[in-house]
C-alpha cells in the first residue's frame, strides 16, 4: 500500500499542472463578476438633444431604431484566459446570460493570465471575432465590403491582468461597448424636390485588437446611413419621398448608422447624397472635427437647402463640401 501511494502522488501533482478544457479538479477557486456598462443612457441623450415638442416622433422613433444596440444586456459573453507568459488560451467560457451582469465560480491553477472578455458578438451582423488563439492577435474585425450595413448590436469587451495566488478569491470585469452611433436628424422643409436620401459614415476604425484595446485603421471603412422609419401615424411607418400624413412634420428625416470610432487625431466624415426630381443628385460631405468615441452616440441637427445640399446648425467645428451633378461649376466648400 506504501508503494502504491510512493506510485500515485507523484501522477496526481503531475495531473494538477495538466490544462485543458475542465479546470474544475485543480488550481484556485475564485469568482469572477462581471457587468456591461454603457456610456451613453439612450433615454437621457434623446431627451436632452430633441427636446422640442415637434421632435417627439423622431425622438421615438431614435429610441426604437438604437434601443437594441444602446443597451447593458447582453445576450451573450465568450471569456479568453491566456497564459500572460506564452499567451498559450488556457480556458474560455461561451455562455448566454441574457443580462447586464453575472458571475462564474471557477478554478485556474496559480499563474498570471491576460483575461479577455466579449459580449454581444454572436448575432452581431457585421462585426466578428478572428484569430482568438492567443490574445497578442485576436481581434474584432470587419469585412472589406466598400460600405457596410449598419451593426444591429452594441459589442462589450474588456481587458484585464489576473495574478492568481493564493490570496487570489474575487476579480470584478467591467466591459464597456467597442462600437459608435450617429444620427443626422434633417429639416427638409426648404427642399420641395426631394426624393431620397441615402449616405455614409467614413474615416472610422475598421477593427479592434482586444489585448491592448487599441483600435485599427490600417484599412479605408464606411458605413451605411440607413433611413430611421418615421411613425406618422400610430403604427404607421413613415413614407418615402415628401408623402405627407397627419400630425407629423413631413420635413423631417433621419439617417443613422451603427459603426466604429473615429481617430482621436483626425476627423471623420459623412456623405449624404439627395436624390432630387429630375434625376438631380446633389452630395454632402459633412467634416467633422471632434472624434467620435466608443460608445458614443452623435446625433447632428442638419438644415437642407432648396438644392439639397446640407448644413449644420449645431456643430460649428466642421466644414461642408457639396457637388451638384445637375449644374455647371456646382462643386463649393463652406467653412463654418
Amino acid at each position: 500500500m506504501k508503494r502504491l501511494f510512493v506510485i500515485l502522488f507523484p501522477l496526481f501533482f503531475v495531473a494538477c499542472n495538466l490544462i485543458d478544457d475542465n479546470l474544475s479538479v485543480c488550481g484556485e477557486e475564485l469568482v469572477i463578476d462581471y457587468q456591461l456598462q454603457l456610456r451613453t443612457e439612450l433615454s437621457t441623450q434623446l431627451q436632452t438633444e430633441l427636446s422640442e415638442e415637434t421632435d417627439s416622433v423622431v425622438r421615438e422613433a431614435l429610441r426604437g431604431w438604437l434601443s437594441p444596440v444602446f443597451t447593458d444586456k447582453a445576450k451573450d459573453i465568450d471569456l479568453h484566459f491566456f497564459n500572460k507568459e506564452t499567451d498559450e488560451l488556457r480556458h474560455r467560457i461561451l455562455d448566454v446570460i441574457n443580462a447586464s451582469q453575472t458571475s462564474y465560480t471557477l478554478k485556474l491553477p496559480k499563474e498570471n493570465y491576460t483575461h479577455l472578455a466579449l459580449a454581444n458578438i454572436a448575432d452581431n451582423n457585421q462585426m466578428s471575432l478572428a484569430d482568438r488563439d492567443h490574445s497578442a492577435t485576436m481581434c474584432l474585425s470587419l469585412p472589406t465590403s466598400s460600405a457596410l450595413k449598419s451593426m444591429n448590436t452594441g459589442v462589450f469587451s474588456a481587458r484585464m491582468d489576473m495574478t492568481v495566488d493564493d490570496s487570489s478569491k474575487q476579480f470584478n470585469v467591467y466591459l464597456y461597448m467597442v462600437n459608435a452611433a450617429v444620427a443626422l436628424v434633417i429639416d427638409t422643409t426648404a427642399c420641395d424636390s426631394l426624393v431620397s436620401l441615402s449616405g455614409t459614415l467614413n474615416n472610422i476604425a475598421c477593427g479592434f485588437s482586444m489585448r491592448d484595446s487599441a483600435y485599427r485603421f490600417d484599412r479605408a471603412c464606411a458605413f451605411e446611413l440607413e433611413n430611421v422609419p418615421i411613425s406618422r401615424a400610430a403604427g404607421a411607418p413613415a413614407a418615402q419621398g415628401r408623402a405627407k400624413a397627419a400630425d407629423v412634420p413631413a420635413t423631417t428625416a433621419c439617417l443613422a448608422t451603427v459603426g466604429m470610432p473615429s481617430r482621436d487625431d483626425e476627423p471623420w466624415t459623412l456623405t449624404v447624397k439627395a436624390t432630387l426630381i429630375g434625376d438631380r443628385y446633389t452630395t454632402s460631405k459633412l467634416t467633422m472635427n471632434e472624434s467620435l468615441g466608443a460608445g458614443e452616440l452623435r446625433i447632428i441637427r442638419i438644415r437642407m437647402n432648396e438644392d439639397g445640399s446640407l448644413m449644420p446648425v449645431q456643430h460649428t467645428e466642421a466644414s461642408v463640401s457639396i457637388t451638384l451633378d445637375w449644374q455647371d461649376g456646382g462643386s463649393h466648400e463652406i467653412n463654418l
